[in-house]
């Protein structure tokens, strides 16, 4: 007897279908599988305009300047803090919205500390995900989230106009608009 799901299957016409495409992210360099581009890249949540088709992908060559260097050390450390501080208020929400939203943002962070890692040229640290470091107020939780955005906000638009080097100019600027992002998230809400 003739499998006739397989036939079928193996029979389907491909005519008009959209084909898939392979798009990379300037920011984070991970790559993303889609018809078009994603409004946010799905990792690190730059805009856009950052996801490119990773045919054409290429990364820059540059030196690295002391003052940039410590610059990605300090973004580094503050993206750790963040991302271990979000993953705290993920267990310890009220609500699945928050929850999630939370729990994304530890991830969102946790990209942005493996895109500086990577322009300095080392190991990705540790983020701990059960460090005891929010309050077991949701609205507290709320509320640092909002400080902790506009403190990072505050700290990449200085490293922004210290940089020299294209590529690190083009990572403070796509990460002040991915933490405005964040700050969206909560304005308004504690």
């Amino acid at each position: 007897m003739q499998n006739t799901t397989s036939l079928n299957f193996y029979s389907f016409n491909c005519r008009g279908v959209d084909y898939l495409k392979v798009f990379k992210c300037k920011i984070c360099q991970e790559g993303y599988l889609g018809d078009a581009p994603p409004t946010h890249c799905p990792f690190c949540g730059a805009h856009q305009q950052y996801m490119i088709e990773a045919r054409d992908f290429k990364l820059p060559e540059y030196t690295l300047t002391d003052v940039s260097r410590r610059n990605l050390e300090e973004a580094l450390d503050l993206e750790v803090s963040n991302a271990e501080f979000y993953f705290c208020a993920a267990d310890r929400a009220d609500n699945v919205a928050d929850a999630t939203m939370f729990k994304r943002l530890g991830k969102v962070e946790s990209e942005h500390a493996s895109t500086i890692v990577k322009e300095l040229k080392k190991q990705s640290p540790d983020i701990s995900r059960d460090r005891d470091m929010c309050s077991n107020m949701n609205l507290d939780n709320l509320e640092e989230s909002n400080q902790r955005e506009t403190n990072a906000i505050r700290h990449y638009t200085r490293f922004l106009g210290e940089a020299t080097e294209d590529r690190i100019k083009e990572i403070f600027t796509a990460i002040i608009e991915i933490e405005k992002d964040h700050l969206s998230l909560t304005d308004g809400r504690f």
